[in-house]
């Protein structure tokens, strides 16, 4: 009697443990995946022209729709701009990121993407230098 309620406790204890592991390795299965052409963009040297911008390209590699949420930059000098709509799996899109000239000398700024991304937030950077001219 003992060895049968051993024996029942044992397939519950790991058809419980099997279900659990399926449903994470499911959730996993079925996620949005962000990936950059490039992690960080040298403006070099910014002269004669209005404010500097580039395009980062992006990626869905993963299963699922890719939704950029926000978009944030280290100061009010950078400003970024993205389309709010969905991303199918294995699609590409970009988003823009603008930076004042009006500052001048090195910079250096950073900005984090956040998404539905399982390495949400994604840090990128933006560099350069603007002469005191």
């Amino acid at each position: 009697m003992i060895k049968n309620v051993l024996i029942l406790l044992f397939v519950i204890v790991a058809s419980t443990v099997s279900s659990i592991l399926i449903k994470r390795y499911l959730e996993n299965s079925y996620v949005a995946k962000i990936s950059f052409v490039e992690l960080e963009h040298d403006f070099d040297t910014l002269r004669n022209q209005s404010d500097a911008e580039y395009y980062f390209v992006y990626k869905n590699l993963g299963s699922k729709n890719l939704q950029i949420h926000n978009i944030k930059s280290s100061c009010g000098c950078t400003i970024p701009s993205w389309n709010p709509g969905e991303l199918k799996p294995n699609e590409t899109d970009s988003f823009k990121v603008v930076y004042n000239i009006e500052n001048k000398g090195y910079f250096i700024k950073e900005v984090l993407v956040y998404s539905n991304s399982e390495s949400s937030p994604d840090k990128l950077q933006v560099l350069g230098y603007v002469p005191f001219e």
